[in-house]
């Protein structure tokens, strides 16, 4: 019959003559558990209870890993079991600071160690006690302290949670002490603490009436005889009880410098000192905000760098304090430190409370602003109604169905390149990146591609011109800068936005992009025509993309009763460049005087002009001829002039009956 398994251990703490704990009986009930005879030689009934056997086990017979396990688990158990009357207190609580008992977390880190806390940036570190709100805050901090002394401390922002109690420290030596004693806090009641200590800065909200209080604090510390404001360790200030006002987090210092703005904007020296600053996000601007300030204390924080106080480069600082910041520690050499330190204040005389040596320095006068930035350039103002013609013309063919009619706004002998630039700066552009003469791709052993990829001949640049996607530019975001203006030739270059339509799905919708193209036009017959043309495609940034096709801002034109502008001003300039806009003289509408007679087309070549107008302008053939006839059969005339009087609606309704 086999033996009882199970529910059998229990027995052997319920037996006679053994000391209660134990796991076995004394040692004559073990030696009596073996004898199977009694004095008169009669066999004794054998104890079903199931005996300790030091046989090797199974696992270690198979050696290898699972022996090791084995040993190592008999071995623990071992230890679980040394004399546990030694580890009782009077209290009857077990003592945690000896070796684990049985089902205790294990330690962190390794061997047992405690992990080691790592340091703040901003200097705070969040202690949370758990099942602390047992206990009374007096008792629990001198039970604290009663661990870690001589080392002392003061808890900062108690407040009771849920299940725990937490305070902050500013002390990283206090808040690794108290990561060290995690387990060794005992109370009056035998119960050992469970303390958990993290880097952590406390919160605030900052609002109306947090700004409030924050007022009344610098009221008092500010010193009008002086013009100094003293906030040293401004969140230790008593008005600050039970919240956290520290400058470290960046929404206080902003509200703190609002105030000093709005309220002591003639403040001359600020004091910082103790307030675990990092970031100097917040002083933006300070030169503006604070123009009088001379004086800045910036002693014990947590700066890195000099770097961080480049947002101070422009603010008259004479006597400026770094002490005891991380910064100091990167200069070996003091006088190394102190020329780095005057090179980003020039004005400086006082350093870490040390009166610096005059330094020699030229006498260069600051120098004087730069001028205010203007849409367009002309080096001369008489070429902006030819520019603009020119543009209105040339754009208005670009953006139509069929480019083929601007074969008339190229020489014989023109020349036209593009370029895009990398892709990893403005994103693949698909439709153009077969064109790109970007030389920073194409490697010096690739000199047919140069050689291919420049357009001589105003066939190959048409033809090129028309493998581009359909375009609707925007003439209101044109810049023009007139470089160059000579009877014989005219350099400009225009740069402004367009739309990428999609023509397979015939949508508006589309990419916009941003381009620069730059003409030398020579004069040609009864007008000009371009000699060489160069063009930069790229993708248009967010700000740029917002403000496509959005009309101008009204302005109020004294020329509007057909005056001529003073083409001298800025303005009148861009008045005068802009697309779409009524001409500014009267010869701006008729063709520029031709110096040669132009020769009449022949009748074929009529047909096709008449042809392409139809398509342009949707008009039919007689209206399209009309127009041909009265222009003397110029087309990139006529295409203007229908452009126009379209937009004044004084093409009558018939013209468009087919």
């Amino acid at each position: 019959m086999p033996k009882p398994r199970g529910g059998q251990r229990q027995q052997y703490n319920s037996g006679g003559g053994g000391s209660s704990g134990s796991r076995f009986q004394a040692l004559n009930d073990y030696q009596n558990d073996h004898d199977d005879r009694d004095n008169g030689g009669r066999k004794k009934e054998r104890n079903t209870t199931r005996r300790v056997s030091f046989k090797p086990s199974a696992l270690q017979n198979k050696g290898g890993i699972k022996s090791r396990l084995a040993e190592m688990a008999v071995r623990t158990r071992l230890e679980d079991d040394e004399d546990m009357d030694g580890l009782v207190s009077h209290t009857g609580y077990e003592d945690r600071g000896g070796s684990r008992r049985k089902g205790s977390p294990i330690p962190k880190g390794k061997f047992g160690q405690s992990r080691k806390l790592a340091p703040s940036q901003f200097g705070w570190y969040h202690v949370a006690i758990q099942s602390g709100q047992r206990y009374s805050k007096d008792d629990v901090i001198r039970a604290i302290l009663s661990a870690i002394s001589p080392d002392i401390f003061i808890p900062q922002y108690w407040r009771t949670e849920k299940n725990c109690v937490v305070f902050y420290v500013d002390d990283y030596a206090i808040a690794q002490r108290l990561q060290q004693n995690e387990r060794n806090v005992q109370m009056s009641d035998g119960y050992r603490l469970f303390i958990r200590v993290r880097a952590s800065c406390p919160t605030v909200t900052v609002d109306e009436e947090l700004k409030e209080k924050i007022k009344l604090v610098m009221a008092k510390r500010y010193n009008p005889h002086t013009k100094a404001l003293d906030l040293t360790k401004f969140h230790a200030d008593p008005d600050f009880r039970h919240i956290f006002v520290g400058l470290s987090r960046s929404a206080v210092m902003t509200a703190v410098l609002e105030i000093i703005q709005k309220n002591i904007p003639d403040l001359e020296a600020l004091n910082l000192n103790d307030n675990n600053l990092s970031s100097m996000e917040s002083f933006k601007n300070l030169e503006q905000r604070l123009p009088h300030l001379k004086i800045l204390y910036l002693d014990r924080n947590s700066i890195l760098s000099l770097a961080h106080l480049l947002v101070l480069r422009n603010v008259p600082i004479v006597d400026l304090m770094l002490k005891n910041n991380p910064l100091r520690r990167r200069y070996k050499e003091h006088d190394l430190y102190v020329s780095e330190v005057r090179r980003k204040f020039p004005k400086l005389v006082k350093l870490d409370g040390a009166e610096l040596e005059p330094q020699i320095l030229f006498d260069v006068h600051e120098s004087s602003a730069l001028p205010k930035s203007q849409a367009s350039f002309l080096c001369d103002a008489s070429g902006a109604d030819i520019i603009r013609q020119f543009l209105e013309q040339y754009f208005m063919i670009f953006d139509s169905e069929n480019r083929q009619p601007l074969l008339d706004a190229y020489h014989e002998q023109a020349m036209m390149s593009m370029s895009v630039p990398p892709a990893s700066q403005a994103g693949r552009l698909h439709s153009f990146w077969k064109f790109n003469r970007n030389f920073r791709r194409i490697v010096n052993n690739e000199d047919v591609s140069r050689i291919r990829q420049l357009k001589v001949g105003r066939l190959a640049v048409v033809s090129t011109l028309a493998e581009w996607p359909k375009t609707q530019h925007d003439p209101q975001s044109f810049s023009v800068d007139l470089t160059l203006f000579t009877p014989k030739l005219i350099s400009f270059t225009v740069a402004g936005l367009f739309k990428e339509l999609d023509s397979s799905s015939n949508s508006t919708n589309g990419d916009i992009r941003y381009f620069q193209r730059q003409f030398v036009i020579v004069p040609a017959g009864g007008g000009f025509c371009i000699r060489n043309e160069m063009i930069l495609v790229t993708s248009a940034t967010g700000a740029q993309a917002r403000t496509f096709l959005k009309p101008p801002a009204t302005i109020t034109n004294p020329q509007a009763a057909g005056t001529a502008p003073t083409t001298s001003a800025a303005a009148g300039l861009q008045n005068s460049l802009q697309m779409n806009q009524p001409t500014t003289s009267a010869a701006a509408l008729m063709p520029p005087p031709a110096a040669v007679a132009q020769p009449q087309p022949d009748e074929s070549m009529k047909i096709q002009m008449v042809q392409a107008m139809c398509v342009q302008s949707n008009m039919n053939a007689e209206w399209s001829r009309k127009c041909l006839e009265e222009t003397n059969w110029d087309y990139n005339h006529a295409a203007f002039v229908f452009e126009k009087l379209h937009k004044e609606c004084k093409i009558p309704p018939e013209a468009f009956i087919k």
